[in-house]
């Protein structure tokens, strides 16, 4: 038997078995070798496991079940493929690959061959092991290499307080700033090392149960002209929430948010039209159910029409790799918050949740503070909140607005649903609704 895979230069055909007989006109019946052997045996000696085999292939080829062993065949077909990826794998020791430095980065022209090694102003690979990918990786996190842990504290340092250590995240060398605090930025990198053992989690609550952290972030203004970017600490942090942070805290602060783990891309609502400006036009079928509310981790991302409201809040599109967020304030950023369908959606059911936690407007105010601001509303801030509750129920008497469009539906209580909807949503739209303070 010859069989040949010329054309492609890889084999295409995977598992396979060669039957043999002396037969003429055989025909390949599509049997497993184990059926087979049960065939070849006599009826009556066949044992019930056996017959079970025989009787499950008859049902698997009668014309009656064609259409359910179809969804059996392809279930089974979509848990043998997987999910593959790319992977290294180092060469074998006999056949390293030869590197060369290239004259002004030129690949076509090498010259003297370079040997693996670090560079020599750091800490050099360990001398009793090959230095392959497996010595690097331990190099990076080895106990006299704090370069490392420096750079991964700096970066959540940046995320709590909105300024790293050295600003420049892409940048730790000698091209970047000097680092504010040197002698905590390296405290906190020994202990992530050695005390925390390289646990995120363990540096998270270190930060953030520090009395740093939980200072206030109220701004006096001789410390606005002394330290407007906050680089001495003397306050809290006050920074703008990421896009995926606003989205998830929402809809957590209106009974929403699914919890579901893993699974494909959602697909959230977003205006229509945004996705009709990548290639072919893809249109965007909006996800049902729970997966309409899941976490922004699971957003479906597009790179050529990425999810509008990631990257009204400065999302990167995800055509390229960026260490840092640049952070703006449009009044886009408004607009969204008041009128994406999808957080007019939040709206609706934070207006609904709130008018179901109480018969007076004191107490449905108190749960839309608790939910949204996880704090109860000033004196002064309810007596506005009171105010506005009275002229949108004014303006839904009137006619002014519609009310089953602004709730949702045409239910008895739409107009108190559609009030409360709108007081919900100016809530969400408040500074320190989107703002770490």
């Amino acid at each position: 038997v010859t069989m040949r895979f010329e054309r492609h230069f890889a084999c295409p055909l995977g598992c396979f078995r060669v039957s043999v007989t002396d037969e003429e006109n055989a025909e390949a019946r599509g049997h497993t070798a184990q059926e087979e052997t049960v065939l070849l045996e006599p009826v009556e000696d066949r044992s019930v496991e056996e017959r079970e085999i025989i009787f499950r292939r008859f049902l698997e080829s009668a014309p009656e079940l064609a259409e359910p062993t179809k969804q059996i065949r392809g279930l089974e077909a979509s848990l043998l493929s997987g999910t593959k990826s790319l992977v290294f794998q180092e060469r074998p020791a006999d056949n390293p690959r030869k590197t060369y430095r290239h004259h002004r980065g030129e690949f076509t022209q090498p010259e003297e061959e370079v040997a693996p090694a670090a560079p020599a102003f750091l800490p050099p690979l360990p001398a009793d092991a090959p230095a392959d990918r497996f010595a690097l990786a331990n190099w990076l996190v080895a106990a006299d290499n704090p370069l490392t842990a420096r750079v991964t504290v700096n970066r959540h340092w940046q995320a709590f307080f909105g300024r790293g250590f050295v600003p420049s995240l892409e940048d730790f060398g000698y091209q970047s700033e000097t680092p504010s605090h040197p002698d905590l930025l390296d405290w906190l990198a020994v202990t992530f090392m050695n005390d925390l053992g390289w646990s995120m989690k363990k540096l998270h609550r270190l930060i953030v149960t520090s009395a740093t952290y939980r200072q206030a972030s109220a701004v006096a203004p001789d410390l606005i002209d002394r330290d407007p970017g906050n680089v001495l600490l003397a306050r809290g942090p006050r920074v703008r929430l990421e896009a995926e942070v606003i989205r998830d805290s929402l809809l957590k602060a209106a009974g929403l948010l699914s919890e579901k783990m893993y699974g494909p891309g959602v697909r959230p609502p977003q205006p229509a039209g945004v996705t009709e400006v990548a290639y072919g036009a893809p249109k965007w079928p909006v996800s049902g159910g729970e997966d309409r509310h899941r976490r922004s981790v699971y957003i479906y991302q597009k790179r050529t029409a990425p999810f509008a409201m990631t990257t009204t809040f400065d999302g990167p599109t995800g055509e390229a790799c960026v260490p840092r967020r640049e952070v703006s304030n449009s009044a886009i950023q408004a607009l969204t918050l008041l009128n994406d369908p999808m957080f007019v959606e939040i709206a609706q059911a934070l207006g609904q949740a709130v008018l179901a936690a109480g018969s007076d407007d004191a107490t449905r105010l108190r749960e839309l503070g608790r939910r949204v601001l996880s704090r109860d509303f000033d004196g002064e801030e309810q007596a506005a909140l009171m105010a506005y509750v009275a002229e949108q129920r004014r303006r839904l008497a009137a006619g002014e607005i519609d009310a089953a469009r602004i709730a949702g539906d045409d239910s008895l209580d739409a107009a108190e649903r559609a009030a409360w909807m709108l007081v919900a949503r100016a809530v969400m739209n408040l500074d320190e609704t989107i703002m770490k303070r």
